[in-house]
């Protein structure tokens, strides 16, 4: 019981990691399915060792983790391309689904709020059952298996009367109070009803924060010790921030892309925003949020401006720190365009002529993560361009974007 218990509430489903009564006001940060594809835009989908793959299920709308005799060091595992930020003082809850299929010798199964490095996860250690908080803090990782669960061992005897079947689908419940030095509960929803299975407290425990980061990707898959075949299939996720939508506030950043030439009939480059590897020397993970876009066209003909993601760009590829101490992002003007971009996310069109001037300003929301892949590493898809192109002849113009770090 808690100490809400001389008031007759227990501590259980019906309160969140804080001890607030759960209500029906959940923020959704994120939510994955895979009905149509892997979501490569969403998802990296990571694989090492002959035999190793990560493909698309379309009859279960899964993915499907294969190993194929497939030796040490083995992976096929994916994880989100976004770190999920954690709201200080907020109940951060995470749903996984999947199906672990089988037990599997040399073999580390795992679902999880999780980088590897940091985070939370369930997994199935060969045989063993057991939750891990990954912690490159001093305080270190921690483990609980199964025998150890301090709720319900899942094994018919604990309060839920239920035992854990690791051949069949299983809904993963994760919920923390992160502060860095709070409580982690986890268990499964089973039958529709939350079955905590094991709490990690540290409030008044430990000496030193649980976790470096709250701010974590989701990971499911596995990674082999030994020459194994097995499989696993991931189905479905979410991030949940509890006590109702709040506005993420941030820090508003812009910057320009001074004065440029549009080319006649043909894409030009104007600006380019992508993540900096490292933020004082910390692994960058902070959130990008896109505001908008301005264009205004100086010259004599119209342009046709695009926002686009995946773009290649080539020539002067060196990027800039749009603000050395206080912005995560570097900037790009002087590259240019090679290709076809990825996805045009917006566009539009500015006039102009001898007798008038024309400018355009666009609010943007986007989902595409702008992000690092899971190595730390600039990627094309987790970089942002705006293109130009001149109508019936060359034509100046100035553009900018304007877009909020979450950190």
């Amino acid at each position: 019981m808690s100490n809400f218990s001389n008031i007759g509430i227990k501590d259980g489903p019906n309160l969140d990691s804080f001890s607030r009564m759960r209500v029906s006001l959940p923020d959704y940060v994120f939510d994955g399915q895979l009905t149509y594809d892997l979501q490569p835009l969403l998802f990296e989908s990571i694989t090492n060792g002959s035999g190793a793959t990560v493909t698309h299920d379309a009859s279960n709308g899964s993915a499907l983790m294969t190993f194929a005799s497939t030796p040490t060091g083995g992976k096929s595992y994916m994880q989100t391309f976004e770190h999920f930020r954690y709201t200080s003082g907020r109940s951060q809850l995470i749903f996984i689904t999947f199906n672990m299929v089988e037990e599997a010798s040399d073999t580390l199964k795992f679902a999880g709020y999780s980088d590897g490095v940091n985070g939370i996860e369930f997994q199935l250690d060969g045989t063993t059952k057991q939750f891990k908080i990954y912690s490159s803090t001093t305080n270190g990782n921690e483990i609980a298996t199964s025998e150890n669960w301090s709720i319900d061992k899942m094994d018919g005897t604990g309060p839920s009367g239920k035992t854990l079947d690791i051949t069949k689908t299983q809904i993963l419940v994760i919920d923390f109070q992160a502060l860095y030095v709070g409580r982690v509960r986890i268990g499964f929803d089973i039958d529709g009803e939350i079955n905590y299975c094991h709490e990690f407290n540290h409030s008044n425990i430990v000496a030193y924060p649980y976790l470096a980061t709250a701010n974590l990707p989701l990971k499911v898959g596995m990674t082999s010790t030994g020459t194994v075949s097995t499989t696993m299939n991931f189905i479905c996720c979410s991030v949940i921030r509890e006590s109702g939508p709040t506005p993420l506030e941030g820090y508003q950043i812009s910057q320009g892309s001074g004065l440029k030439t549009a080319a006649s009939g043909v894409r030009t480059h104007l600006l380019s925003i992508q993540p900096r590897t490292t933020f004082n020397s910390v692994a960058n993970r902070v959130k990008f949020i896109l505001d908008s876009v301005n264009v205004i066209a100086i010259g004599s003909s119209p342009i046709k401006w695009e926002l686009c993601i995946g773009d290649v760009i080539s020539g002067t590829t060196a990027v800039t720190n749009v603000n050395a101490s206080y912005s995560a992002f570097d900037y790009n003007t002087a590259a240019t365009t090679s290709g076809s971009p990825a996805i045009v996310i917006a566009s539009g069109y500015v006039p102009s002529s001898n007798q008038a001037r024309g400018s355009e300003r666009k609010d943007v929301n986007i989902k595409y993560p702008i992000c690092l892949n899971a190595a730390g590493a600039v990627r094309s898809l987790g970089r942002i361009t705006l293109l130009a192109t001149g109508l019936g002849g060359a034509s100046n113009c100035y553009a900018s974007m304007t877009w909020t770090e979450i950190r």
